[in-house]
């Protein structure tokens, strides 16, 4: 599921246009940056999110996503789409050193007594992987020759410093909070809260 995704399909001219499905992202600072290939022709890009709220129980980010022509020998020329929303439809565990938490999910527990206690468990259970579906995306904007209409990000936290530790801390109690057995709305909106500081630059 990690990674990025093309079909064609014929448009009303006969011309077979790709489709991209989903683009796979790192976090870096307080943006996921990534690439994609379309027609042979490498694509940088950029989702900043600015702010973050709950839309229907669901974690929603809005913020500009940015396409830059990565070829190496030409004038690459940046190209911005402002207000984009990703929702965060699922999440998986990251395996390592978990990152410092304000509040920390219930006991430890396992699906049976005889499985063992790993990273992705509890309190030790952090997020690791982040998959968003996008709005559809203005593909003359971005001068991206694809369909942009139906876009899965998937963003991999991989933090390489205190800023982005304590995003991803952020964005793991979120899930915890929304995307658990139990709702816990004071929980999410503690953590929300706690994210937009951080989009914010605070």
């Amino acid at each position: 599921m990690f990674g990025s995704g093309q079909k064609r399909g014929t448009t009303k001219s006969g011309v077979r246009a790709a489709t991209l499905h989903s683009i796979a992202a790192v976090m870096r600072g307080r943006s996921f940056a990534g690439r994609f290939d379309i027609s042979s022709v490498a694509y940088s890009f950029f989702y900043t999110p600015a702010r973050a709220a709950v839309t229907g129980g669901k974690l929603e980010l809005i913020g500009g996503f940015s396409v830059v022509d990565a070829r190496p020998g030409i004038r690459a020329f940046r190209h911005d789409l402002p207000n984009v929303r990703a929702t965060l439809i699922a999440a998986q565990g990251g395996i390592g050193t978990a990152p410092p938490r304000k509040k920390l999910p219930a006991d430890v527990m396992t699906p049976r007594p005889d499985l063992p206690v790993v990273e992705s468990t509890g309190a030790l259970s952090f997020a690791g992987v982040l998959y968003f579906k996008l709005t559809p995306l203005d593909a003359r904007a971005l001068a991206v020759p694809a369909n942009l209409s139906k876009v899965q990000l998937n963003v991999r936290l991989a933090p390489v410093n205190d800023a982005e530790r304590a995003m991803q801390a952020a964005f793991s109690t979120i899930v915890d909070a929304l995307y658990g057995k139990r709702a816990d709305e004071s929980a999410a909106t503690a953590a929300i809260g706690e994210l937009n500081a951080l989009l914010a630059g605070n």
